[in-house]
């Protein structure tokens, strides 16, 4: 009711189709949760557990989700526009489709998620792990890659032109250099 749980125990719990604007759920378990479809526009979920939850479709622009803990989570079709996931864990998630337009993903751990056709212009994956992910056919123009590490993965068909690769220069067709697959 007021959209404000902060570290309350949601595990499991259906908020899908819920509208939660700007709620306050830093430090909540959602682990196992069903968001999809949600509207988390601005909300917080710093630290926050949501391991294995449903978030496909869920309508997040502008959301801090720093520290949270999405591993295996379902983002497919989501919007994260100019979302915040800064120190992130989306190990193995799944963002088919979903749409990080301007996200800041520094320092996330990306490792074998999925992220086939998704939008990622200008977003920033500072010291990530992608190791083993896969973005094949995402559209990747202008994303910044400092540091970022590309063990093993799957950029075929990817847009990248104009990225800032790992290295500091800019996408020249080739990121098997960097251990990607192209």
């Amino acid at each position: 009711m007021t959209n404000a749980c902060v570290q309350c125990d949601l595990s499991g719990a259906d908020l899908s189709n819920r509208d939660l604007y700007g709620s306050a759920l830093d430090g909540a378990n959602l682990s196992n949760a069903n968001l999809s479809g949600a509207l988390l526009n601005d909300a917080k979920f710093k630290g926050a557990n949501l391991t294995k939850a449903n978030l496909s479709g869920a309508i997040s622009m502008g959301t801090d989700w720093s520290n949270a803990n999405l591993t295996g989570a379902k983002l497919t079709g989501a919007d994260l526009y100019n979302a915040l996931l800064s120190n992130t864990k989306l190990l193995n998630a799944d963002l088919t489709d979903a749409d990080l337009t301007e996200a800041i993903i520094s320092d996330a751990d990306l490792s074998n998620a999925v992220g086939k056709n998704a939008k990622l212009r200008s977003a920033i994956f500072s010291r990530a792990i992608l190791s083993g992910a896969d973005f094949s056919s995402s559209y990747m123009r202008n994303a910044k890659l400092p540091e970022a590490t590309l063990k093993g993965t799957k950029l075929s068909g990817a847009d990248l032109f104009n990225a800032l690769m790992p290295d500091g220069t800019t996408y020249n067709g080739d990121v098997t250099k960097f251990g990607a697959v192209q």
